[in-house]
């Protein structure tokens, strides 16, 4: 025998005679996310909190958070405790049980356009997280006329939806909301599965300032069970009297777009840039909202929604 052979064989025995033990991979200690939005509705600021865990080995509540805010005066803005259905609008995930925190008392009006912010988060066991985020400055809705109001918006028309530039806002997220599709659509045997029906847009520039409504929303709706509504609306909304809703553009500056990034910004999957450093991690994220209602065919006194 060679002894390339016979050294190969002596290998092979050796390992024959070891036993293999048992490997234990402990699960990792989850950490903490804090997402802290300051927003400003149609000139009105407020600011919510949500506080959860990672996945790992002590999944406790994120109870007791001091969470605070604070601009270049004395004056530190706080968030309270509250329940969850005032921080989030429709159902979550199973597995998602986050804490909800709301800015309260005269100390909303730190939440102004354009201003700079400190955020800190301080949890009972010790744990810290900072950020800072810089609001984006207000900007107006032009068409319609009407913003904040209702408008009234003809069945199979196609409204160029106008806003002034927000300064530092890294994108917009227009949203509409409409009520009363399912019925509407009901005659053309086009099935809509879920009344309302929620519809984002978007625009990635500070100048990118217009969109055509509805037939430029819902781009990330494409490939989901709504594409047939989707075919269907490219001409307008259908003809209804009993079809209203609204549209909400919002301003977002890079903390807010970079922690929500995704979709057709990063093929690959969701991609979050914190805000919020420490033990743990997070945002601080800026948003400045215009709104208008409308009505589809609108019997009354209700200006037309395009000039």
């Amino acid at each position: 025998m060679s002894a390339p052979r016979l050294l190969l064989m002596l290998v092979l025995v050796s390992l024959s005679a070891c036993d293999i033990g048992q490997v234990t991979v402990a699960e990792p200690v989850s950490s903490v996310i804090a997402e802290v939005y300051l927003r400003i509705d149609d000139g009105i600021p407020d600011g919510v909190a949500l506080l959860h865990r990672t996945t790992g080995s002590d999944q406790i509540p994120v109870q007791g958070a001091v969470i605070e805010i604070q601009g270049e005066g004395p004056q530190v803005g706080r968030f309270a405790e509250q329940s969850l259905e005032d921080c989030i609008d429709g159902e979550l995930p199973l597995d998602f049980e986050p804490i909800c925190l709301r800015l309260v008392g005269p100390s909303r009006s730190l939440v102004q356009p354009g201003a700079t912010l400190s955020v800190r988060v301080e949890l009972p066991e010790g744990q810290r997280l900072e950020g800072v985020v810089t609001m984006p400055s207000d900007f107006e809705i032009v068409q319609p006329l009407t913003a904040p109001g209702l408008c009234n918006l003809p069945s199979g028309s196609v409204l160029p939806v106008l806003w002034t530039q927000s300064e530092g806002a890294w994108a917009y997220v227009p949203e509409a909301e409409i009520n009363g599709l399912r019925d509407a659509f009901a005659e053309q045997g086009i099935e809509v599965p879920s009344d309302p029906v929620t519809l984002l847009g978007l625009s990635v520039s500070q100048s990118d300032t217009t969109i055509a409504f509805p037939s430029e929303f819902g781009i990330f709706n494409r490939f989901s069970g709504d594409r047939e509504v989707l075919v269907a609306l490219q001409g307008g909304l259908p003809p209804s009297s009993d079809l209203e809703g609204r549209v909400v553009v919002s301003a977002q500056e890079r903390n807010a777009t970079n922690w929500n990034r995704g979709g057709i910004f990063n093929p690959s999957g969701q991609v979050r840039v914190p805000s919020l450093f420490g033990e743990g991690t997070g945002v601080a994220a800026g948003v400045v909202n215009r709104s208008f209602g409308f009505a589809v065919n609108a019997s009354g006194d209700f200006p037309d929604c395009a000039v």
